[in-house]
């Protein structure tokens, strides 16, 4: 009888592990895969929930990686890859996977990559070759380039790894994961949604979702300018705490200072089915997630995305693009939820991000891929 394959899988924000649910759940699935669930950076911080008890409840092996955001700055971050770098070596030298799995690009997914890089092992990276805006595309490009695989969510993705000098081979078009639960999963009903924010059932709501963009230090003069643009909606707005990035603290502080605000609901973290559903139910999504972008065509809900941190990234009929000044966000919001053009541009909207296959995808080329150095040592295809 054959071994498994060990698949190990580093999680650092409860974003992440919601998108990745999907194909972890494949992996263990399978009769010829095994599975590591690892923990690190936002799931093991107290301002964010220790969410690696909800990682837990699906997972419940998971191992958690001492590795934390100290001080939310550029040097902070850098000081948390350092941290993450040096536990996933320790991590993966005493229990040594044949192959780990990589999403998108953040920190802990950088050093990730490059620990595996030096470790000999190797690694698949999904969600590369997409442009979006600040330091966030470099660090993405960077994973893809140290990955031996790639899964990538599109084909003009992929083309876009393909001309980094990599192996045609190496590349696979799989979709977006996250449309895996949007497409198969039984999500909360618009009643549980109602008791879950505490808004009427057929009323109008808000979400919100705004991360730093590259300009840290203004974080939070740019959530003061969509607050101000939301005062004149005089809408429910359900908002959720920004990832802990430079500068999140700056935001989280005026989001905290909404908390006695009758028309505001701010949650450090929301399960991420109810957050499928929330994205589902909203009449307009605010902010600069790119989950907007990806998972909002799916539910055809507009989209008013604000600032460069998604420029470049690949986007719906639903989305309508301002820049941080609180003047134009509300006519942005406006027309998402009145102009009859839009509106009914809205109706006929497609997802470009896949079909809902993607774990299983995924799982079948893991049981397929034959792991030696062939797959290991890569040089440049030109």
């Amino acid at each position: 009888m054959s071994h498994k394959k060990k698949i190990a899988y580093v999680t650092g924000t409860r974003a992440d592990f919601g998108l990745m649910t999907p194909v972890l759940r494949a992996v263990q699935k399978s009769a010829k895969l095994s599975l590591s669930v690892y923990a690190t950076g936002m799931h093991l911080m107290p301002q964010f929930s220790r969410t690696i008890t909800v990682v837990r409840k699906s997972f419940p092996d998971v191992k958690a990686i001492k590795a934390i955001l100290q001080e939310n700055t550029p040097a902070g971050t850098a000081l948390f890859l350092a941290g993450a770098l040096a536990g996933v070596t320790k991590a993966f030298s005493k229990n040594r996977p044949n192959l780990v799995l990589l999403l998108g690009d953040r920190p802990e997914m950088l050093a990730t990559a490059a620990a595996c890089l030096y470790l000999k092992i190797p690694t698949a990276h999904l969600h590369g070759g997409e442009r979006s805006g600040t330091g966030d595309e470099v660090a993405r490009h960077a994973i893809a380039k140290l990955s031996s695989l790639h899964f990538t969510a599109t084909r003009d993705a992929a083309d876009r790894v393909r001309k980094m000098g990599e192996d045609a081979w190496r590349i696979h078009v799989v979709g977006a994961p996250a449309l895996d639960t949007i497409l198969r999963a039984a999500l909360p009903s618009k009643r549980a949604v109602s008791a879950f924010a505490s808004i009427p059932r057929e009323g109008k709501f808000v979400l919100l979702v705004q991360h730093p963009g590259e300009a840290y230090a203004s974080a939070g003069s740019e959530m003061e300018e969509t607050i101000a643009a939301l005062k004149k909606l005089a809408l429910p707005v359900v908002a959720v705490y920004p990832n802990a990035d430079a500068g999140s603290e700056r935001i989280i502080r005026i989001l905290e200072s909404k908390r006695r605000n009758p028309l505001f609901r701010i949650f450090k973290n929301i399960p991420h089915e109810m957050f499928l559903a929330l994205e589902r139910d909203a009449a307009v999504w605010i902010g600069n997630s790119s989950a907007a972008l990806i998972e909002g065509a799916s539910w055809r809900t507009p989209v008013v995305n604000i600032g460069e941190r998604q420029k470049g990234r690949l986007r719906g009929k639903h989305v309508i693009d301002v820049r941080s000044a609180r003047a134009d966000i509300a006519a942005a919001v406006e027309k998402a939820l009145y102009n009859r053009r839009f509106r009914k541009a809205l109706r006929t909207t497609d997802n470009p991000w896949g079909d809902g296959k993607t774990g299983p995808r995924v799982a079948k080329l893991l049981e397929q891929l034959t792991i030696d150095d062939h797959l290991l040592n890569k040089q440049i295809s030109y």
